[in-house]
């Protein structure tokens, strides 16, 4: 709900300016720490790619409130792409420090786990390679890639028979 609140908001009458994307960011990164405060409690893991969206909006929230531009400047060039680069760290960290891995699967062996975590990892690299090509491009930059690691994402733990995965994370 956070990106989808961020999306809409900062993109509801064509390009944002400076100021929407302030708003957007503000607004969204508000509604990532309420979703995340709901979510991080549960005994089930949360959806990683939830947390790493959560995260790329709390940063962008922070550093507009902190007015780090090197950091925005960074996001603006990135465009689309900064999302998927968060992505990635978030899988790396949770592949390499977590139980259930990047795919977020809950009663399965370990090396179940780390195979679809890291099925899902370069599936994330290679939704970062399309968001870098297609940069600018909305929909086939952000929208697309992020709709096809999430079903990737659902079909892995399905496969794995484990449980775990926070529907309402998504």
């Amino acid at each position: 709900m956070p990106l989808s609140l961020f999306a809409a908001y900062a993109f509801w009458n064509g390009a944002p300016d400076e100021q929407r994307w302030r708003e957007a960011f503000q607004i969204a990164s508000i509604a990532a720490v309420a979703q995340l405060a709901l979510v991080l409690p549960q005994p089930r893991p949360a959806n990683r790619l939830v947390l790493a969206a959560n995260v790329y909006l709390m940063l962008g929230g922070l550093a507009f409130l902190l007015h780090q531009w090197w950091y925005l400047r960074l996001y603006d060039s990135l465009r689309e792409s900064a999302i998927f680069i968060i992505m990635l760290c978030v899988g790396i960290a949770a592949t390499l420090f977590t139980s259930p891995g990047f795919a977020a699967i809950t009663h399965a062996p370990r090396h179940v786990v780390m195979r679809a975590s890291i099925s899902l990892l370069v599936a994330t690299a290679l939704a970062l390679g399309i968001s870098f090509a297609f940069r600018g491009d909305r929909i086939l930059a952000a929208v697309v890639p992020i709709i096809c690691l999430a079903v990737l994402q659902r079909v892995l733990v399905s496969r794995a028979g484990g449980r775990g995965l926070v529907a309402s994370g998504g």
